[in-house]
């Protein structure tokens, strides 16, 4: 470092670092530790930077050591900056060759950038944006929030969002609704809702079924129906007769029997001809049934029909 130090006496504009290339000799192991890396201009120069740990072994290889020395690029001048290391043996003793305390300059030049740095950025001697924590972009125009916005919301500072109408919260994720969300619907922003399967509508209030419900029926999602009075099935297509029209008739509408021939009744569970309404032709007529005649049969209140709807 002292041999460097007497030979660049100022670095100049253009360089931006300076290698060094160290190894240990034998088998002996060496330890080594910067101490110091400060500029003593902080207004032209930030700290120096090393590219190896701040603590560490002495390779028994050739390795480079590179030390960085960044320009603020806010002004005009030459920095003076340290560095400080010392080399220790295996038992920690520091040999008596070090400490090497450097002292280097540095000359740098204020710097532009096109369009300029933002939110406290500056200017690199490499005419780049270096940007404070929070911020990004090549102009250091953009905030950093964590978590980020939501919802289209946007990050004006680091931790704070600008959320747009309809949305609240540290990162816009919570919708100020308006209305109410029916049937498990999520309020999304402006009175608006997300659905869930199964239902529509601008409060999620409409069921759908992929076929319609009959006779009254009202969807309640995932194809159920929910049926009026009388009626039953998938798609309330089924009337409903209680107690029911027994095994001589069928319900064709609610609590009304359709029975078949040769039965009548609410219930479909009386038979013509075993309360007298059939007759028998007169003997010598081979037993052969009399059917009334329509004259006959409305004289006596029997309809000619055989099938009825009470």
């Amino acid at each position: 470092f002292r041999k460097a130090q007497q030979r660049m006496p100022a670095i100049p504009v253009g360089i931006h670092a300076m290698n060094f290339t160290w190894q240990a000799t034998g088998r002996a192991e060496y330890f080594y530790e910067f101490l110091s890396l400060h500029s003593l201009d902080k207004g032209i120069m930030a700290d120096p930077t090393v590219n190896i740990p701040l603590l560490g072994t002495v390779p028994h290889k050739a390795s480079v050591v590179q030390v960085g020395f960044p320009c603020l690029g806010k002004q005009d001048g030459v920095a003076a900056f340290e560095v400080n290391v010392i080399i220790m043996n295996s038992e920690g003793n520091i040999i008596l060759q070090t400490p090497q305390n450097a002292i280097f300059f540095k000359t740098c030049q204020q710097a532009e950038c096109p369009g300029g740095c933002r939110n406290g950025g500056f200017c690199n001697e490499r005419h780049v944006c270096e940007c404070p924590d929070g911020f990004y972009g090549p102009h250091c125009e953009k905030a950093l929030c964590v978590p980020r916005c939501m919802n289209g919301g946007l990050c004006i500072t680091p931790g704070l969002c600008i959320c747009p109408p309809g949305f609240y919260g540290i990162n816009c994720d919570k919708a100020n609704c308006t209305t109410t969300c029916y049937n498990g619907g999520t309020c999304f922003y402006l009175g608006k809702c997300i659905c869930p399967s199964g239902y529509e509508g601008d409060q999620c209030e409409i069921s759908k079924c992929h076929q319609p419900c009959r006779n009254g029926g009202k969807c309640t999602g995932k194809n159920k129906c929910k049926c009026s009075k009388g009626y039953q099935g998938d798609l309330c297509s089924k009337p409903v007769c209680e107690p029911g029209c027994g095994p001589y008739g069928t319900c064709a509408e609610p609590n009304k029997c359709q029975c078949k021939e040769g039965w009548h009744g609410r219930h479909c569970n009386k038979r013509y001809g075993a309360s007298g309404l059939s007759a028998l032709r007169p003997a010598g007529s081979k037993h052969r049934q009399h059917t009334p005649s329509p004259k006959r049969a409305e004289e006596r209140h029997v309809p000619p029909e055989s099938n009825y709807i009470w």
